[in-house]
């Protein structure tokens, strides 16, 4: 005799099929090559920590390689800085851009100094907005619960990019743009006062 709770398994695979099936190819192939994409990154980075960490000269430098081949820093620079960027000259463009790149590197290489033997787990996908995928991951910590983190990546050049983190449903981009638009506000609605802070920041 079949129980009831076999024929609900049972449906529940059979309408996630159906689901499947009705995905296009492209977007299954996407989902699957975000996650690896993902992944991948995951393991790179993790390697880089249980060699010695970010610390290192060497270290950093392949994980800043790791974080410009990555991630899609002059579009999430661009989000950040929000309407301020079309009011800013050129030269402020630029050395904002190069000032956020610094800034993103350092900031990530401080926090993986303290790894401590976490792992990062691919829990699933969703497609978001017009062509991008969300990444759905855990990073499982060896004392205390899992972290959800969410990797937003779009398509470029025959592989993805990462445009937005969430960490624990809240975005690191909109998060750094309210910090910024705060800064600019401060000073004015002047693009100098920010840039004044980055260089701080950079210690430069």
């Amino acid at each position: 005799m079949i129980d009831r709770r076999t024929v609900l398994t049972a449906g529940a695979m059979a309408t996630a099929s159906l689901l499947l099936a009705g995905l296009p190819r492209s977007a299954l192939a996407q989902a699957d090559g975000a996650a690896a994409f993902i992944d991948d990154m995951a393991k790179r980075a993790i390697g880089i920590l249980q060699a010695g960490g970010a610390a290192t000269p060497q270290g950093k430098a392949e994980f800043t390689q790791i974080l410009n081949q990555g991630f899609d820093l002059p579009t999430i620079g661009r989000f950040v800085l929000g309407r301020y960027w079309n009011s800013a000259t050129q030269q402020q463009q630029q050395e904002y851009m190069d000032l956020f790149e610094r800034m993103i590197v350092e900031t990530y290489s401080r926090r993986f100094q303290n790894y401590q033997g976490e792992t990062l787990v691919v829990k699933g996908t969703r497609a978001v907005g017009s062509g991008d995928t969300l990444v759905a991951t855990e990073i499982r910590q060896k004392d205390g619960p899992p972290i959800q983190v969410d990797w937003r990546v779009r398509p470029a050049g025959g592989s993805f990019k990462v445009v937005d983190v969430i960490v624990a449903r809240v975005s690191m981009s909109v998060t750094q743009r309210d910090e910024f638009a705060s800064v600019i506000a401060q000073n004015g609605g002047n693009v100098d006062g920010l840039l004044q802070a980055m260089r701080q920041r950079a210690g430069g």
